[in-house]
């Protein structure tokens, strides 16, 4: 029954960490799906979402919640601002130049945190009680239950938008054929526009969300990025709903081997994957054509 219940447990635990690789990988699908950009600084943004959030929480006395909301807003107007000046003027120059950009942009926005943070980790601040819930013998804080059903809320919005708004109809045209899109009349360069800065705002929420568990600190993004990179290629490049089954699926395997195996080899897990879906199916595991 021991084990049952540790494997309960670790399940449990992925879950919460998979929705955390899921809203980061949906981003970034989302921007390469239709802009046909690699952002590498996602990192940086989920980073500044968790800066933004504990500045709101800490400094101004917000409301965790209001602030959570508040630094996804800030983020996403960050995120139209770095397309116009960073990404749009780029894009008729290839893929290559982009890219350059963006790992240019992680460097800058990583800096610029250590002058106003500084080096000092810290968290954010949560009204939710860390006193843990048990349900058959399997414990969950409030604020780990908090992060689990709001990023799966999220995600829920997120498909409904996509699905039923207009702009989530002209995204989805783009992401199909952006010329046949424009010849249509759909605003290209707005859509672009929107689904950068979209993109962005989804990494801050994860950070936001995951500040309140784990240190705050300029560099925090690093290795949430890569492995957002890894979910996106499990799931197939442009696949929202395969970069979030691929979210939750790493998270779940991160949390049986750490539980089971050894914590040591937590990270190296989501590489191992990545090389072994590569290997052997790379056009991802759930591999589509488009934003589905």
């Amino acid at each position: 029954m021991d084990f049952f219940v540790q494997f309960g447990q670790q399940i449990t635990n992925g879950l919460v960490i998979g929705v955390i690789y899921a809203l980061m990988a949906v981003g970034l699908t989302i921007t390469f799906g239709i802009m046909n950009v690699g952002n590498f600084a996602q990192g940086e943004f989920y980073m500044l979402g968790a800066v933004a959030t504990f500045f709101l929480v800490s400094t101004f006395q917000l409301n965790y919640f209001l602030g959570l909301i508040l630094s996804a807003a800030l983020i996403f107007c960050l995120g139209v601002i770095v397309e116009r000046l960073a990404i749009m003027p780029l894009q008729s120059r290839g893929f290559m130049p982009v890219i350059l950009s963006t790992l240019g942009l992680s460097v800058f926005f990583q800096n610029l945190a250590l002058i106003v943070w500084g080096p000092v980790p810290q968290s954010i601040p949560s009204p939710l009680s860390r006193k843990p819930l048990s349900f058959l013998d399997i414990y969950i804080t409030p604020q780990r239950a908090f992060m689990l059903v709001a990023g799966v809320l999220i995600i829920f919005a997120l498909f409904l938008f996509i699905k039923k708004t207009k702009m989530g109809m002209a995204m989805r045209a783009v992401a199909k054929d952006s010329a046949t899109a424009s010849l249509m009349g759909v605003n290209i360069r707005k859509v672009y526009r929107f689904s950068f800065a979209l993109g962005c705002s989804l990494a801050a929420v994860g950070g936001s969300l995951i500040g309140t568990l784990q240190t705050v600190s300029p560099t925090m993004g690093e290795v949430p990025v890569i492995k957002a990179f890894s979910v996106v290629i499990m799931g197939g490049m442009g696949n929202v709903q395969g970069a979030i089954a691929a979210g939750f699926i790493l998270g779940v395997v991160e949390s049986l081997g750490a539980g089971f195996i050894s914590t040591s080899y937590k990270d190296a897990i989501a590489f191992g994957i990545m090389i072994v879906v590569l290997l052997f199916r790379p056009q991802g595991l759930f591999a589509k054509q488009g934003l589905r």
